[in-house]
């Protein structure tokens, strides 16, 4: 099975850079505004802190988007139903047995890796975003690259 395509900020990719500019105009118009970003009034107030955590977290790479709200709040959902579960097996070990509980720790683990790769929450994600940023900090000081782009140096 083919692999989901990719934000071009995490992509690792070697594109031209004609190619990057005009895949990063695209995804910036489809992404929509980030001014709206707040957690829906049916999470409950552990998934809103969730919610707000994974937002401020992710802040600064820019990534997210006023439409990542409803993945922010599967991932929300996610998360505290796991730590829930985690609970109830902390206070009876015996629980570990009981073959719907596991299920449902099984389909909600399933639900935050699979919103993990939504929303490039896993190490690699991260550790791709931050030498992408480190890249193009680099080509913003470069002063070759400033004038090969028509910009000022020093």
């Amino acid at each position: 099975m083919a692999r989901p395509s990719k934000s071009v900020k995490v992509m690792s990719k070697n594109l031209t850079k004609e190619e990057r500019e005009s895949r990063l105009k695209t995804e910036e118009k489809l992404k929509g505004g980030s001014d709206n970003i707040s957690p829906p009034t049916y999470l409950n107030i552990r998934q809103k802190k969730i919610f707000n955590y994974i937002i401020e977290q992710l802040k600064e790479s820019g990534i997210l988007g006023n439409l990542d709200i409803y993945i922010l709040s599967q991932a929300s959902i996610a998360i505290d139903r796991l730590q829930q579960i985690e609970k109830i097996i902390n206070k009876d070990m015996n629980k570990i047995y009981d073959k719907e509980l596991m299920k449902a720790k099984a389909e909600y683990t399933k639900d935050f890796f699979r919103c993990c790769n939504e929303l490039s929450l896993s190490p690699q994600s991260r550790a791709k975003l931050g030498n992408i940023n480190l890249q193009a900090e680099k080509e913003k000081e470069d002063p070759l690259l400033q004038i090969l782009a028509g910009g000022k140096s020093g």
